[in-house]
């Protein structure tokens, strides 16, 4: 039962990583079935970040308020009835209004979930289990693209949502049998707002935001989203093709995530985060050159340049803004701080995955990653100057 606890609450980072996975290859099959505009398109993906933006907004306080295992138990609920319309739609609202409930489950899982492994775990292996969260995430889009892949051939992308609603259910019945990681007694929304001001706590927030920031503007979640579509553009033709790479995408992602939870306690945060950023920020540049090549060159020299970038991100800037949010704030403040600093992180995503289509079209795809990677550069900066080392650091 020791152990089951880590894997039920980890399930909450499975439906997130689905969610984001399997509609990078159902919207190829979307978008011809509804006849979508590049607008259009969009505004499909980026509903699922914007009731992200809401479930995290909102997690916080009711984690406070209701305790970190009723929330996860509702927010599964939330995602099943999202998969139930989706798989019903036959109207692009209907998608839109049941990929938005989908989001408030992953935007709530994404503040809930670390908290809640944070809390249970023993300080000195805090850094494995939350970051066993983001590992679930990187397995849940692994196995959300070798459906999309399974599926592509007849296009059936009512099924690939159809089976993300297995983990929600045992994410659902599991928390039944586990304790929270909150007495009984504490579990009540007492906190001010006006406690985050304080200037230590004020500190503490602008750091946990800025690194949530970084990891969005650095346009994981474009690749992420798009990786089918950006195959394609570098010369995968057909969808099943496009598709293959974005299987061994999601893998090393996986593969990455599972080597930097095993050294997050050994290495420590600052090391992991200026090693991957830098290998990002290079891996984005190449990508941009990539767009300026020849065709010849163009679809390897991408392919390459994007498993770099997803491999420095999974042991940087991937497990990082959760767990350093379990880190900086003490249990009487951590939920509606990493409300906020969650709050943040999908505001930019939703701004990334909005805009980029619109950016590949105006800049091209070289002009787009290019710009990703100045924001690496920036990320670096950061990373160096605001961000302490917080490995072995005691939480209440």
């Amino acid at each position: 039962m020791s152990k089951l606890k880590y894997l039920i609450a980890t399930l909450g980072g499975f439906q997130f990583g689905y969610a984001i996975g399997i509609m990078a290859g159902a919207i190829l099959f979307i978008a011809t079935q509804f006849s979508l505009t590049t607008s259009q398109e969009g505004l499909a993906v980026s509903a699922f970040v914007m009731g992200a933006f809401l479930g995290s907004g909102i997690a916080g306080p009711l984690a406070n308020a209701m305790g970190r295992k009723r929330v996860q138990q509702c927010l599964a609920l939330v995602f099943i009835l999202g998969t139930i319309l989706v798989i019903t739609g036959a109207a692009l609202p209907q998608l839109i209004a049941a990929r938005i409930l989908q989001g408030i489950a992953a935007g709530g899982f994404f503040v809930v979930c670390p908290m809640y492994l944070a809390e249970v775990a023993p300080a000195a292996q805090r850094g494995f289990f939350v970051g066993c969260y983001q590992l679930a995430v990187t397995l849940g889009i692994f196995i959300a693209y070798g459906v999309n892949w399974a599926l592509s051939f007849s296009g059936s992308w009512q099924w690939m949502f159809a089976l993300g609603a297995i983990p929600a259910l045992v994410h659902f019945i599991g928390f039944f049998f586990l304790p929270d990681s909150r007495p009984a007694e504490q579990q009540k929304s007492d906190v001010p707002w006006k406690v985050l001001l304080e200037p230590a706590v004020r500190n503490n927030l602008i750091v946990a935001i800025l690194i949530n920031v970084f990891q969005q503007v650095t346009g994981v979640n474009a690749i992420l989203y798009f990786a089918p579509s950006i195959f394609q553009a570098s010369g995968f033709l057909s969808a099943s093709a496009a598709l293959l790479p974005a299987v061994l995408l999601g893998s090393i992602n996986f593969v990455m995530t599972a080597l930097a939870t095993c050294l997050l306690d050994k290495w420590g945060r600052r090391p992991l985060l200026i090693l991957g950023i830098s290998g990002m920020t290079l891996s984005l540049m190449g990508l941009s050159l990539a767009f300026l090549s020849s065709p010849e060159t163009m679809k390897w020299l991408a392919t390459s340049s994007i498993m770099i970038f997803i491999a420095s991100f999974a042991i940087s800037l991937g497990p990082m803004p959760q767990l350093l949010g379990t880190e900086l704030f003490s249990r009487r403040i951590r939920g509606h701080a990493m409300s906020i600093a969650g709050m943040s992180n999908w505001t930019f995503n939703l701004i990334v995955v909005y805009t980029f289509l619109d950016l590949t079209k105006r800049l091209s795809h070289a002009g787009t990653f290019a710009i990703y990677g100045c924001f690496g550069i920036l990320a670096l900066f950061f990373i160096l100057k605001c961000i302490p080392e917080t490995k072995g650091r005691a939480i209440d």
